[in-house]
């Protein structure tokens, strides 16, 4: 790193958008990024690389964190261009200031264009033949629009091909052995930049999405949003995708006849996704019977059915059912303890994200019977209506799920008087319509 060499300060502590501003102003300007979280490490860059562009978004921050960089740059008669995104003092007609709400890739155009940088000199630009993405930059939940390359000396691996998933696991991974950079075409550089969750939400915003690409790019965006909130928490830019996936599964519930069409054209997609979207539809139909359900009670269901096994990494963690079974598994001991924790760890996760409807957690740290979500087996008293239409909901789609898995027809009068008779509780029979559902 050389003082002479164009370098971008960007001032973000959310991780999600750090990766997000780092990797496209990294791609599309071909500059060196250096992230700063506070206006203290902005100002110590600058006294290094006084001719740096300063990138802000000021919307993670609760001080004018624009301003205090404009004072700093001014006071000290520097020359960076200075780019805000987002409310500021700082005067328009100095610094660069753009709209909150306005699309990424405008900015970024706008950023070019301020900075003399054109299509023709970016093509002009020689690049090598595999492009080098900085790992720090890289998301879990991400989609690789094309294949992404380990580099091993002279020699380029395929890590990641096409259509997959980036997961967290192998991020650390990588961390762990030191790896700078993952490599992809040179020439899909742009694309892969522009493939994130927009591309995702994009389709699920479609109307003319067919019945069968709905389900499986909902399954999509699922896995998306489980892998980004696993590694990172809940953050704003995936809960823009979680709504849009919360949507796609009303929609799916509105168009599907019964419950039959919706396990036979779910074969083929993880169990996760599989258990969480027959719950949706199944207490969705439970709670249009109940006297005291509403649209309202249905979304914030379909969002605890939605974030309720966020914690277990994998499909295996999702299918215990008891304390004993987890005790007597082979499972590590860190796996049985987030099997037996996971409706409060689910919870507590939900609960830091405002957008999620109130009371969702609650939903969630009850979803197996007891008031502190540490349990798989104990029914307590007292636990919220909408726990109880959980709980039936989840045992039906598991015994939907282990049915279908296994060809069986579902007997489902057999099914009821199993429920009933395990469910004999005043407080289920009070909050559970006559189960003679026609789903």
């Amino acid at each position: 790193m050389t003082k002479s060499d164009p370098k971008i300060i960007i001032l973000e502590h959310r991780p999600d958008y750090k990766a997000i501003y780092g990797l496209n102003l990294n791609v599309y300007l071909r500059a060196e990024i250096l992230i700063a979280a506070t206006v203290r490490e902005v100002v110590s860059y600058l006294e290094i690389y006084s001719k740096s562009l300063v990138f802000i978004d000021t919307s993670g921050y609760t001080v004018d964190v624009g301003f205090e960089v404009f004072r700093y740059i001014s006071k000290n008669n520097l020359t960076c261009p200075c780019f805000i995104v987002g409310n500021t003092k700082a005067p328009a007609d100095v610094v660069t200031i753009f709209d909150a709400q306005m699309e990424l890739k405008l900015i970024l155009q706008t950023v070019a264009k301020l900075l003399k940088i054109t299509a023709f000199s970016m093509a002009k630009k020689e690049v090598p033949p595999k492009f080098p993405l900085p790992l720090e930059f890289i998301l879990p939940g991400w989609e690789c629009c094309h294949p992404l390359y380990l580099k091993d000396g002279d020699q380029y691996n395929k890590i990641l091909k096409q259509g997959d998933i980036i997961s967290g696991d192998i991020l650390d991974e990588l961390e762990v052995k030191k790896v700078n950079y993952l490599y992809i075409d040179a020439h899909y550089r742009l694309k892969f930049v522009n493939s994130f969750t927009f591309q995702i939400s994009s389709k699920l915003n479609d109307s003319s999405l067919s019945y069968q690409d709905r389900l499986k790019t909902t399954a999509k965006g699922y896995q998306m949003v489980m892998e980004q909130a696993r590694r990172l928490g809940i953050k704003e830019s995936t809960m823009e995708l979680a709504n849009d996936c919360v949507d796609s599964v009303q929609t799916l519930i509105a168009s599907t006849p019964n419950l039959k069409t919706l396990t036979s054209n779910l074969s083929s997609e993880s169990y996760l996704y599989r258990h969480s979207l027959l719950i949706s539809y199944i207490g969705a139909h439970i709670i249009k019977k109940v006297k005291w359900g509403s649209k309202e009670h249905q979304k914030k269901f379909a969002f605890a059915a939605f974030f309720h096994d966020i914690v277990l990494i994998r499909d295996e963690l999702a299918k215990y059912r008891s304390d004993l079974s987890v005790n007597k598994s082979s499972l590590p001991d860190k796996d049985k303890k987030r099997v037996l924790n996971h409706a409060v760890l689910a919870a507590q996760l939900v609960s830091k994200v405002k957008s999620i409807p109130l009371g969702t957690d609650t939903i969630i740290r009850q979803h197996h019977g007891s008031k502190n979500g540490k349990t798989l087996s104990k029914l307590e008293k007292g636990i919220s209506p909408l726990a109880i239409v959980f709980m039936f909901s989840e045992e039906w789609a598991e015994l939907a799920i282990i049915s279908r898995d296994n060809d069986d027809k579902v007997q489902k009068e057999l099914l009821l008087k199993q429920l009933q008779k395990k469910y004999n509780i005043p407080a289920f029979k009070r909050n559970l319509p006559e189960l003679t559902l026609d789903f």
